[in-house]
Order: structure tokens, then sequence, then C-alpha cells
């Protein structure tokens, strides 16, 4: 403010002639949008421009000055229709740069033309034209001596920002450590800031697919150096971005509690610039920690909002990653014809704008999705589309995921061809409430993802697990592992490894091996230790598990089942497990209350228990209809477990008798009493329990 207040003064004391009255607006200007303030870079050179989509009054200009109205129109053109979304304003911008770099070009000031050249590529990567914006960055560079710093320093900062859109990662890195002395030397925080800024997105991305923490770490620094920088330079802007990439990196680590915050302090931060357009960035981002923690809805919500704002403007790019977090959301919500609408809309809005790796990671994306929805000849296309056009990416994750693709397509044709083995085993139930449990638990069975079930011992768990893998229709087969197991010998599943996740060893041998193409269910997942917890945050993640003594990871494609009791959410609270693993799991969760709270259900369980009794002892047995009633009215705490050993009990000590209410409220007293807690039949005689039936008996016989 104190440049423009001082300018400003200087033009009123001054006599300009109109060239350089508008030489000096145009650098006043430049300097009001170096520190984001676009509006008032508008006015400082409203004399000869005022709206977007309108042409600047040049023609009495110098061709110097007309060409730097020109650049900056442009600029200022291109800044203002991002921030607001203004449909057409980066094809405005374009022409405008357009027309001020031939008539540089003309009067040979080949640096100005490097400088309008970086304006005139950031239109196209807006627009998510990667490959056009790499062509003219790279032949600015070419034009730049080594007097040029500042321009050459701002044309390699923005080469690198779009391989890093483009997930070239080393390119970036090759590019910014390259750069490193010019901005070292340069005296402008702005460019201090983005170079920072740059670098600490690098290390977010490298970070997690390199598996190296100090990554992290630095990352973290970078941050709070390019924030230190925005904020001496008084761009509010650039201070917002940085919340909102801080707020990606603590969602990426799993600290999801402060990614939230840090978005919250960038809306806030946008929000004061009225900058809808930025507003929709970090609501895209919100979505996808809100589908990090399993809240789809609200996922949903943010995702919307942040569709329609980006509808309003230019920016496909970035319309096609809302559009894929959208699909993402709605998918989740079971709403699949929707989320497939979305995904197919954002392949194509990615594909029209250039943008390759947008266009295949909402392919890749759809497929991890929809799987189960899609047909055989639907899944093979997807993929082939998406290997195309991520074919130049360096991005690890991204890599895994299109093998992860192109694994679930082979084994869905391959069960297209094979007839599965038939089951006997089933989920007894009669009440509503189950039968709707159980639709819960089949479209769940047709996702690719992490699953959990929750509810009390004796609920039906692991059973449940084994439906779910039925019903998923995968070819591999159902393992099970105790966590309690792996916590106590850690190098049974996962190894020592230092850094990395191994496959199983030892008398759990090809744990995960056996269960490739198929189901691992990991029962009682509260279990685990916090560091098994976080290997297996990995094993769900990149799908890989690492074996002792090998030197590369092996990919592995599995369906991860877990199951919990009710201590899962104290474990939670202490901080005994972690909050990114569980709000992963949490996203597919099914909770199977117990037997109390649903009565209806006993009954046909108790049928069925009064069956197999029947068949185990060789006789039958019956049970008079106010005993199956009385079990209805048990407390049941050990739910199905406990009904079939009551059952089993009677069943044993008393074969050919019917069964009464009598019998089964004597046995339930039994087995709540105290000193009886660990035999039921310590002081149990026959002979007295046949005396008590009598005297109940003939006491109905004299009422009567």
């Amino acid at each position: 403010m104190k440049f423009q207040t001082s300018l400003t003064g200087r033009m009123a004391d001054l006599q300009f002639d109109q060239t350089g009255r508008a030489l000096q607006q145009c650098e006043l200007a430049r300097r009001l949008e170096e520190s984001g303030k676009y509006e008032a870079a508008r006015e400082a050179i409203s004399e000869w421009w005022q709206r977007i989509g309108a042409r600047p009054r040049v023609e009495m200009l110098e061709r110097s000055a007309a060409a730097e109205v020109l650049l900056r129109a442009g600029a200022l053109s291109g800044f203002i229709g991002s921030a607001t979304q203004i449909e057409g304003a980066q094809e405005s911008a374009k022409d405008l740069i357009g027309e001020s770099i031939t008539i540089f070009d003309a009067l040979r000031e080949t640096a100005k033309v490097a400088e309008a050249s970086s304006y005139l590529a950031l239109c196209y990567w807006r627009e998510g034209a990667f490959d056009e914006a790499r062509v003219i960055l790279q032949d600015a560079l070419r034009r730049l001596t080594d007097e040029d710093t500042d321009v050459k320093a701002l044309v390699l900062l923005r080469a690198a920002s779009f391989e890093i859109a483009a997930t070239r990662y080393q390119d970036a890195l090759s590019i910014l450590m390259e750069a490193a002395p010019l901005f070292e030397a340069s005296r402008s925080h702005m460019l201090k800031g983005k170079f920072h800024g740059e670098l600490a997105n690098m290390f977010e991305i490298l970070g997690p697919a390199e598996q190296r923490e100090d990554y992290i770490d630095r990352a973290l620094v970078e941050y709070a150096a390019a924030n230190f920088h925005f904020e001496q330079a008084g761009h509010t802007g650039y201070r917002a971005r940085s919340e909102n990439n801080l707020g990606l990196l603590f969602l990426t680590i799993g600290r999801c509690a402060e990614a939230h915050e840090h978005l919250d302090r960038a809306r806030r931060l946008f929000f004061s610039l009225k900058e809808s357009g930025t507003v929709a960035h970090v609501d895209e981002t919100r979505a996808r920690a809100f589908l990090a923690q399993g809240r789809n809805m609200e996922a949903e919500r943010a995702a919307r909002a942040a569709v329609r704002a980006f509808e309003r403007g230019d920016e496909n790019a970035a319309l096609a990653e809302a559009l894929t977090t959208l699909g993402t959301a709605l998918a989740r919500l079971g709403q699949h014809e929707q989320a497939r609408a979305f995904f197919e809309r954002a392949v194509k809005v990615a594909q029209q704008a250039g943008a390759q790796n947008s266009a295949g990671l909402a392919a890749v994306t759809m497929l991890e999705e929809l799987s189960a929805a899609l047909k055989s000849e639907e899944r093979r296309e997807l993929y082939e589309r998406a290997d195309e056009f991520l074919a130049g990416t360096q991005h690890a994750g991204t890599l895994q995921r299109l093998r992860h693709a192109a694994r679930r397509v082979l084994a869905a044709e391959q069960r297209s061809t094979e007839r599965p083995e038939p089951s006997t085993e089933t989920f007894i139930y009669a009440s509503d409430e189950s039968a709707q449990l159980l639709r819960h638990a089949h479209r769940i069975a047709g996702t690719p993802h992490a699953a959990l079930i929750t509810g009390e011992t004796g609920t039906g768990k692991n059973l449940l697990a084994r439906l779910i893998h039925r019903w998923s229709g995968r070819s591999g087969k159902f393992v099970e592992i105790a966590c309690a197991t792996i916590s106590e010998t850690p190098s049974r599943l996962f190894g020592h490894r230092k850094g990395s996740f191994a496959g199983a060893t030892g008398d759990v041998a090809g744990a995960a091996r056996e269960a490739a193409g198929g189901t691992l269910l990991l029962d009682d997942i509260g279990e685990l230790s916090i560091t098994e917890q976080t290997k297996l945050l990995r094993l769900i993640e990149y799908g890989e598990i690492h074996p002792l003594g090998a030197s590369q990871p092996e990919s592995i494609d599995l369906r991860i089942v877990a199951t919990a009791n009710s201590q899962l959410h104290e474990k939670l609270a202490h901080k005994l497990f972690r909050e990114d693993l569980f709000y992963r799991l949490q996203a597919f969760h099914v909770s199977i209350p117990p037997l109390r709270e649903r009565p209806a259900d006993i009954p046909a369980l108790a049928e069925h228990f009064i069956k197999e009794a029947a068949g185990h002892q060789g006789e039958r047995v019956e049970f008079a209809p106010e005993a199956i009633a009385a079990m209805q009215q048990l407390p049941l705490p050990g739910n199905a477990h406990e009904l079939r050993a009551l059952i089993e009990q009677i069943a044993l000590t008393t074969a050919g008798t019917v069964i009464t209410s009598a019998a089964i409220e004597t046995l339930a007293l039994r087995q709540t009493m105290p000193d009886t807690l660990a035999n039921v039949w310590s002081g149990c005689h026959l002979d007295e329990e046949v005396r008590l039936y009598e005297g109940k008996l003939i006491r109905q016989a004299l009422a009567a």
C-alpha cells in the first residue's frame, strides 16, 4: 500500500503524457496483482481497461505501453476469471496476452515476451491443457538470459507447477532444484513464497509414494516458509491456497481433524477476498476429507457445491476433479446411476481440456467404485482408456491403482466363466431390521473396498464376513486371522522390516498370499498394535506386502474385512486405534445389533439350533411353543453363541422330553448365579430337576 500511495501521489504531482501515465499505472497494477489485490489492480488501469471481455483502449499509446496494458489486462482477466469463475475469461485473457507477445516480439523485448508467455501458459494450464502450457514455457525459457533472473525464476516455477499437475514429479523436482539459486538471490517475497510452496507440494506427494516420513516433515517446514513470505508480500490469496494445501497434507497422513482446521482457515481467507472460485477448491478438498472419514453425505454436499462453482468458469481440470469426487461420494451412498453419469462427465470434460491425467484418474476411480455395477466389456474398455490416459504419469500411487484395476478386470472376467462353489452357510433371521441389514451388506459386497463389521460377541460377525466374500463373487479364498495373535507375534503377518509391510510368515505363512484374489478377514481389529495398524493401512491403501528378505514390495489384490466389538470406539478415544484407519474402515460399515434388540430373530435361530441339536443327539428334541417364547425374554449376553449352548445343554440332559418354559427359565437362572459361572451344571441333578418339574405340574392340576 505504501507503493500505491507513493505512486498515486507522484502521478498527481507530475505531468505524465499518456504513454508515461499508462506505464506507471501498469507498474502499480503489477505490484497490486503480485500481492493478490486483483480488483485494485484492475482499478489502477481503469483509464485503459474496465472489465473482462472488453478490449483495452490502447490506440493512442506508443507500442511498448500498449503491449504493457494488454499484458496487464490479460493477466488480470485470467486471475479474476479464475477467482470468481467467469465463463470465457481465460479465452479473453489468452487473446490479450497473445497480442502483447506479438508487439513485444516485434520490439525485440525478449524478457517481456518470456514474461507474457508465462501468463499465457497459466491460462492454458487453468483450462487443463498441460501440453500446450509446457510448450509455451519451454519457448519462453529459450529466450531468457542469465541476467533475467526474476523472470526466469517465475517461468521455471510455473514450469514446475505444470509438471506437478501432470504428475511428472521427477521432472518437477529437477526444475525446482535447478532454480533454487535464483529464488535464493531474489528479493521478491512473492517468488520465494511460491518456490517454497511448490517444494512443499513435491515433498507432500513423494512422502507417501516413497514411504519417506522425513519428506512429510520437510513439506510442513516448506509450507511454513511459504506462509511467511506470502504474509510479507501481503498476498492473502496465496496464504489461503497454502492453508488448503496443508489441509490436503494432513488428510494424506490421516490427521483429519487438523485437515479440517486448515481448510476452515483457507475458506475464511478466501471468503474475505470474495473469491467463489477459490472457495470451490477448498470445498473439493473438504469433500475428499469427508470421504476419508466415511462421512459420505457431507462429502456429496461439499463436492456438489464445488462442481456448481467450477461450472460457471473455464477451469475444466478442476471441474473434472470435482466431478470425480462427487461421483465417488454418490457411489458410496449407493446411487450408482448418478455416480456413473458424473464419472463419465469427468472423463469427457478432462479429455476435451487435454487434461489426460485427470481423465485417467476419473476412469480409474469409476472402476474402483462401480466395478460390480459394470458389465465385463464396460470394465475392460474403461481400463484401456485409463491406461492410455495415464501412460505418462510418474505418480506411484496412481500406477498402483491402475495395476489394481487391471487385476480387478481380470478377476471379474475369470469369475464370469467359473461356477461358484455352493455354500450351506446362511444368516438366520426373521425381522425386517435384519433383512435391511443384509441388503446393506449385499451392496457392500459389490464394492472392492475394505469393510468393517461391528457387534457383540455371538452376533454373527464372522458369518456375515464369509457371506460378503461369497456375494462379492471373488475367485480367491476366504482367509481368517485373529488380530490378537498378530499383535503377539508381529512378524506373523507383516514382518519386522522398518518402513514396510511384509507378507505372512511363520505358522500363518502365506496368509495374505493365500487370500490373493479373495478376502482376508481380520478378526477383532481392535487388538492390532498401532504399528501393525499403520502397516495394515498401507496394505489397504496401496495393496502391497513386503515379504521379509525381499527387496521389492509385492502387489496383492485382496479384499479386507475387519470385525470389532463395542470397545473399538473406546480405543479410538484413548488413541489406541488410528483415526485414519478407523475412518477408512468405517466408510463401509455394518453394525449387527444384539439379539435382545431383535427378539423376532430368536425363534428362527432357536428352531435352527434345535434341529442341529437333534442331529447331534440322534433323538427327537421337542420344545413347546412357550419354551421358544421364553427364550425371547432372556438377556442372552452371549447372543447366538449363548442361545445355541442353552439349547444344546437342555437337549443333552432331557432327551426325548417336551421342553417347557420352566426348563428354559431354570437353566437360564443357573447360568446367571455367581457361584456357578465356571460350570453352569455344578450342583445340578436330574432327579432334582424332575421333582421340581413334577411339583409344578401338580400345582397346575390343583389350580385347574
